[in-house]
């Protein structure tokens, strides 16, 4: 079998594309992101909208996506919290408070118990709470020292919201956490092998077709390269806390080099 980096762009079939920073800044489409999707999709390949945003459903992105004169389906986005019930933190039915917007509320009441009360939680589960109070911060402590485990949606440092500006992520709450409490944050979205292969089971993909486009190099690239996948870094990427950091098999300036890069690939296949 060859190995990642000798297996040709042309073989690609399934294309992961990250959103926040790469597709969109907030609600302003990266330059050339209508043309990159229609023509990857004219080229023969799925285009599979992969994202680690934790405060909306996968209806609401593809809804925005259209709005923002994107053409995608419910079944084009998978998110964290789609695939939340196959993290192994939830197996054993852990009593969860849930620290995050309400309009995930719903799906993480699916596949988890809410606790009414932090006094008879298990586990915390952190998504991107941007009315986020100090009371919040204790109320999941308290679970933490208790022995509780933390589970966070994702570990985004910060998320561009267009503008030039960012704000602070899940990451950053869950950093906070960890160092009041020794608790360490496990993950449900990108980087996580979980989330990768939750998505490539429900397109019916293999990591060997696959390319994962992002322009963060803890999360896209960590986890494309972690379950084997070819990974494209877009513009400088964000720094790196990994030692040694990631080094994605590709590295161009914007979404429009990407798409000349896979589309070459196609023309020499």
């Amino acid at each position: 079998m060859a190995s990642v980096g000798e297996i040709p762009l042309g073989s690609i079939d399934t294309v992961f594309l990250d959103l926040d920073g790469c597709v969109w800044f907030g609600d302003e489409l990266a330059d050339g992101a209508v043309e990159v999707v229609e023509g990857l999709r004219s080229s023969g390949r799925r285009v599979v909208f992969l994202t680690n945003t934790s405060y909306m459903r996968a209806a609401t992105v593809a809804a925005k996506l259209r709005r923002l004169g994107i053409d995608a389906a419910t079944d084009d986005v998978v998110l964290p919290v789609e695939v939340l019930g196959d993290h192994p933190a939830l197996r054993d039915g852990p009593r969860v408070w849930y620290f995050g917007p309400d309009g995930v509320r719903d799906a993480v009441a699916e596949v988890a118990e809410l606790a009414q009360r932090p006094e008879d939680a298990e586990l915390v589960l952190l998504g991107r709470d941007t009315s986020l109070r100090y009371d919040d911060l204790t109320d999941a402590l308290g679970v933490l020292v208790r022995g509780g485990r933390l589970l966070a949606l994702n570990v985004d440092p910060q998320v561009p919201i267009g503008g030039g500006r960012v704000v602070p992520g899940i990451g950053a709450i869950a950093a906070a956490l960890t160092y009041a409490s020794g608790v360490r944050a496990e993950v449900v979205g990108k980087p996580s092998a979980t989330f990768f292969e939750a998505a490539m089971r429900r397109y019916g993909a293999t990591a060997e077709r696959s390319v994962m486009i992002g322009d963060t190099l803890d999360s896209d690239i960590a986890g494309g390269l972690g379950v084997g996948m070819r990974t494209v870094l877009l513009g400088y990427g964000s720094p790196s806390a990994l030692e040694p950091p990631p080094v994605p098999d590709h590295h161009v300036p914007d979404l429009r080099a990407a798409w000349a890069l896979l589309a070459g690939a196609t023309e020499a296949g």
